[in-house]
């Protein structure tokens, strides 16, 4: 008997120690569960902050300040309605300004960009020479300096026209159309929207001039030269002129704004009926202008650039976006192409604005 309770309390004690042991085990694989899993989640969330990283590094944003003359102007105000909506696109931060064709004002402009720190100025010059030191400034505190139309020093790139090739290019089509409509006998009288304060619209004119007198010498003459930059204003003088010159017909203007208002002047004077012998002959090629040569009104031809408001644009911040990347370019001068916008091609080119 003594011997069996033995037996019993030896069984006893075995089935005890067994159900310890495996008590322990499943202690120990549910420990060494719960570590592999917080050791899974650490790594995931290392590798998710490594994929937000590489995400923020990937969406560069960017900040951007510019100043140009004037956002009266037709051209400059389509333009840079445009340029907004593709940085906004981007996620940039800008601000466009105009300077009013004021060197202090512009120098102020550009006095706080560099206070704001921005990434990349750029500047359509009032007057160049005014404001190089202070684009130095602005490179020496490690911002990019684009300029729109001047070849200025203390850049890292230069967007230019050859104004007096410019010039030259409506002069061309200007005397041409006299040519076809005039002689010696019965002498066009020419009207020149100018603005010869600012150096690289002087050289516009100065081509205009030297086309005309080399192209149809004897079948015309210059009666006014009035500045116009904006459209009212080129309106104005425009109605000034043909009240001192009621045979003024053909027109030769620096940019959109003289062509516009000269164009508006016109139709009121003809009541919209627009003789074949009457014409305007610019640069800039906006949409205001290519509707006028679409329908026939006095705008007769106007040199573009890029072809469209849209194009420039697209085209001027992809320049941003280059010197915001890095990129240098081999010639601190890059000259944009020229291109004649007339009766033939202006329904194409206007459809882009659209």
């Amino acid at each position: 008997m003594r011997k069996k309770i033995m037996a019993l309390l030896l069984a006893t004690a075995m089935v005890a120690t067994l159900l310890a042991g495996c008590s322990s085990s499943k202690q120990e694989t549910a420990s060494e569960d719960t570590t592999e899993t917080e050791d899974t989640k650490t790594t995931d969330s290392t590798q998710a902050t490594t994929d937000t990283a590489k995400d923020q590094d990937t969406e560069k944003t960017f900040k951007v300040g510019i100043t140009i003359q004037s956002l009266e102007n037709s051209y400059w105000a389509g333009v840079f309605g445009v340029v907004e909506t593709l940085m906004k696109e981007k996620g940039w931060d800008y601000t466009v300004l105009a300077c009013n064709d004021s060197s202090a004002t512009q120098i102020q402009q550009i006095e706080n960009f560099i206070t704001d720190q921005v990434d990349l100025i750029m500047v359509h010059p009032s007057d160049p020479n005014a404001i190089e030191d202070y684009l130095k400034e602005a490179r020496d505190a490690g911002i990019k300096v684009m300029c729109w139309d001047d070849k200025m020093t203390n850049t890292d790139l230069n967007w230019i026209l050859d104004n007096t090739k410019l010039g030259y290019s409506i002069g061309q089509e200007a005397a041409n159309f006299i040519n076809d409509h005039y002689s010696a006998d019965n002498k066009a009288q020419v009207a020149i929207m100018n603005y010869p304060q600012t150096p690289i619209l002087l050289e516009r004119e100065n081509g205009i001039l030297a086309a005309l007198e080399e192209i149809c010498k004897d079948n015309y003459e210059v009666v006014a030269q009035q500045p116009a930059l904006d459209a009212q204003t080129a309106l104005s003088n425009m109605e000034t002129i043909l009240q001192a010159n009621p045979d003024v017909k053909v027109v030769c203007s620096i940019g959109a704004g003289g062509d516009i208002g000269a164009n508006e002047a016109f139709m009121t004077a003809t009541g919209g009926k627009i003789p074949e012998d009457m014409g305007i002959f610019s640069a800039d090629a906006t949409q205001q202008q290519l509707e006028a040569i679409v329908n026939g009104e006095a705008s007769r031809a106007s040199v573009g650039f890029e072809g469209s408001n849209k194009k420039t644009a697209e085209a001027v911040v992809d320049l941003y976006e280059r010197l915001l990347n890095g990129e240098t370019f081999e010639d601190q001068n890059l000259v944009r192409p020229l291109l004649v916008i007339d009766s033939e091609n202006a329904a194409e080119y206007l459809a882009d604005y659209k």
